[in-house]
């Protein structure tokens, strides 16, 4: 989510990457959202009577002075951090203003006779609310700042606190700072909790819960480790063992760093070695290839989407990150050459699509297409299975307590030789663990698995480092009780994590059959009022405040866009203009599911939602055929060319939308990023088809082109029709002219409601024949 500064044009968009901000930002949304409607109706002075100008005007001075008093904090948390004051107060300022600006636009005044009169302006409180919308974000996102400022100055003393603690030779003076270290480490870890909790990206907050995880389990081993080296200061693998534990740890905390700066929703900090560090291993195997499926399917849209080096890349990507799988000395020969096959073919199909393009055989690109969707689905299963089979093996075949206590025994007994042999046999099972880390990384679907993976990676590396240098460190000492307790407390943590790596598998193929969550229906934003489905059985499940507050955001940004794109339409003189209809008819449906952010409107349930989505396309898709024809007649040629740059757009960002609609949503968190990826398309579909109207406008002014195309029969009801009978809604649905390879998936057994939906124009002949 994004809010654009006008008042600083040289600023990049500002990301909102907490969710305490988006909470914050909700009753600032609710009484603009308020204010907004009320403009968008026209009123007559009949109509409007003084009670409802003096609400909206208290509406309007609530804003104004919230807004104060938010200002006067934001001005005082700047004169109390130097670093920032410059930006907090310019930002305090835009929204100082922006407050009175709405409180002017609302103010009531009475005309000659004493009578209320509406001086109500869209335009202006259209562009009141974004200023005022994107001042307050600007001021959070920098007070913000403070709360990063906090943690890290938490951290450095840690690390000042870890260098002291690591540089002192007597256990009395180790027991002094480690006290220190204690206290220090439970504010940290409090300060990362409520951190990690309000970050919105999933893979931050999973790298940051994983870093968390690995300072946690790190302080027992500070004590072991320190306690083994100052007993045996001469004692080469105990000062190495300590080392790791030390590095482990310091890695850990670089790592909360990083998350935290870049949570900081801002560009203050942000350098291009933070971004290298944190989106390294970001794009696993199956992110890669969704990416070249999807420029691949996007040349159904367009032969010219992608480009043949884009193409070529995003292959190579793919093949470059199945590398793992063939460079493994674990992976049979048989395997690999499957792998090895996979490539050739996956070339071999981009091949053939280059080939249809360069030469334009439009009738054998699609099958083209569909051959190597097929090879790349074929592809990812043959990985899949490749890791769940090595993780099969390797828990079937690798006992970890049988080695451990090998390790053990071999180390109190002094025999070196029998201890190097189980050390060697410990190495391999780490190594097999490690590498099954990274294809479990590149097969995982989502981020937190992902990101899991590649925690249990570098846990498996440290850790077996640290238990091998332990038991050489007792085997020196066999009578040493800080040595033998350090590597007790070392192997238990090795079959710990040996246990949550078993969980992992099991999540990961869980999530791979479909298995991770249940489908859920949604009821957006209050559970219950409209119902979800006709099936029985299933419950409406309520959004938290954070998902309603982003919800509600990204409506209310929808519901500006609708606004302009109304203002644009009302220019065309002629009513029964074929573009002012379709460009008002797209305007209602986008305006009908921003009432369903709110909670309101007909869309009751989110398969309703995502129905109406499907019409919108259907409609975007006609709007630029008919843009189209209207292009070809303007004479001159840079005003068609701008036109049409504009226009090209649109098919494009259909397609997108289609294919969102495809996505399957499964569970809530799923459902909700649809439904959230639904809204944001159609709202920036509606920016364009809201520029492509101003330029046909000006052109048609300018030109004076005459839409020469019939106008077919309809009601006075252009958007909406009345509810239809059962029997003819079985009818509707039949005959609806909706290709199937382009309808997405919905319940077999769910029944839509036909009133509930606005439908493209086109669609009503059909219903008043049937």
């Amino acid at each position: 989510m994004t809010s654009n500064s006008k008042g600083h044009p040289a600023q990049k968009s500002l990301e909102i990457k907490t969710k305490s901000i988006e909470t914050t930002l909700v009753p600032l949304v609710t009484q603009i959202s308020t204010l907004v409607n009320f403009k968008e109706k026209p009123r007559s002075l009949s109509t409007t009577n003084e009670k409802t100008l003096n609400a909206i005007n208290r509406v309007g001075e609530a804003v104004h002075m919230a807004v104060e008093r938010f200002v006067s904090v934001g001005e005082s948390i700047g004169n109390e951090n130097p670093e920032i004051k410059s930006d907090l107060i310019d930002a305090c300022r835009e929204a100082r203003t922006a407050g009175e600006a709405i409180k002017r636009i609302t103010c009531v005044e009475f005309d000659t006779l004493g009578k209320p009169i509406c001086v109500s302006d869209r335009h202006s409180m259209v562009q009141a609310a974004r200023g005022l919308l994107s001042a307050v974000t600007r001021v959070l996102l920098l007070a913000d700042m403070v709360v990063v400022k906090q943690i890290i100055s938490v951290k450095k003393k840690v690390i000042s606190t870890l260098n002291r603690l690591e540089g002192v030779m007597s256990f009395s003076e180790f027991v002094k700072y480690f006290g220190v270290y204690g206290t220090q480490m439970v504010d940290l870890a409090h300060l990362t909790g409520d951190r990690q909790n309000d970050l919105k990206d999933e893979r931050r907050r999973s790298q940051l819960s994983a870093s968390r995880t690995i300072l946690e389990k790190s302080t027992m081993l500070i004590l072991t480790s320190s306690k083994a080296y100052l007993r045996h200061t001469e004692c080469m693998h105990a000062r190495k063992c300590r080392d790791l534990v030390y590095g482990q740890v310091r890695r850990a905390l670089d790592m909360v760093q990083l998350i935290v700066y870049d949570s900081g929703s801002t560009t203050l900090n942000t350098t291009p070695t933070l971004a290298l560090l944190l989106a390294k291993n970001e794009i696993n195997f199956v992110k890669s290839l969704r990416q070249f499926e999807y420029a691949v399917e996007m040349l159904n849209v367009s032969s010219t989407s992608t480009t043949k080096e884009q193409l070529e890349q995003l292959c190579n990507t793919t093949i470059d990150n199945s590398q793992d799988f063939t460079d493994s000395v674990y992976i049979s020969i048989e395997q690999r050459e499957k792998v090895l096959d996979y490539h050739k073919k996956l070339q071999d199909q981009l091949v053939d699509i280059v080939k249809s393009i360069s030469e334009k055989q439009n009738d054998t690109l699609p099958a083209a297409i569909q051959t190597i969707q097929q090879v790349a689905r074929e592809f990812r299963c043959q990985l899949e299975q490749m890791a769940m089979l090595r993780a099969s093996e390797f828990f079937r075949t690798h006992d970890e307590s049988i080695l451990l206590n090998e390790l053990k025994t071999y180390s109190l007994s002094g025999r070196i030789d029998l201890l190097q042999d189980s050390i060697e046999k410990f190495r391999e099972q780490a190594e097999i663990a490690i590498e099954l880390s990274k294809l479990l990384r590149h097969i995982s679907s989502c981020d937190q698995l992902q990101v899991s993976s590649e925690y249990h990676e570098m846990v498996f590396q440290n850790l077996s480092l640290m238990i091998i240098t332990s038991s050489q460190s007792l085997a020196s000492y066999p009578n040493s009780r800080v040595a033998k307790e350090n590597l007790d407390v070392l192997c238990q943590f090795w079959e710990q994590q040996i246990n949550d790596f078993s969980i992992l598998v099991k999540e990961i193929q869980d999530f791979m059959e479909g298995r991770g969550e249940k489908t859920v229906y949604l009821s957006l934003p209050r559970p219950g009022k409209h119902g979800t489905t006709s099936k029985a059985g299933f419950k409406p499940t309520k959004l938290d405040p954070d998902e309603q507050a982003k919800i509600a955001k990204v409506g209310l940004e929808m519901k500006l866009v609708t606004s302009e794109m109304e203002a644009e339409a009302e220019k065309w003189d002629d009513p029964q203009n074929e573009i002012a209809k379709r460009a008002k008819n797209m305007s209602s449906m986008a305006f009908s599911m921003y009432l369903f952010t709110r909670g309101e409107g007909t869309l009751r349930t989110t398969q309703d939602l995502f129905t109406q989505a499907y019409y919108f396309v259907e409609e975007g898709t006609r709007l630029a055929a008919i843009v189209q024809e209207f292009a070809n007649q303007i004479p001159n040629k840079p005003s068609r060319q701008e036109i049409l740059i504009q226009l090209e757009q649109i098919p494009l960002m259909c397609h997108q939308l289609k294919l969102k609609l495809k996505t399957p949503a499964l569970g809530k968190t799923s459902t909700f990023s649809k439904v959230d990826a639904v809204i944001c398309e159609t709202r920036d579909l509606m920016n364009v088809v809201s520029r492509l109207c101003s330029i046909a406008f000006a052109c048609q002014s300018k030109y004076n082109i005459i839409d020469y195309r019939p106008t077919p029969p309809m009601n006075s009801s252009t958007y909406s029709r009345p509810p239809l009978s059962a029997s003819k809604r079985s009818v509707l649905y039949r005959a609806a002219s909706i290709e199937q390879n382009d309808r997405f998936d919905a319940k077999p057994d769910r029944s839509i409601r036909s009133s509930s939906l606005q439908r493209p124009s086109s669609y009503l002949p059909a219903f008043d024949h049937i």
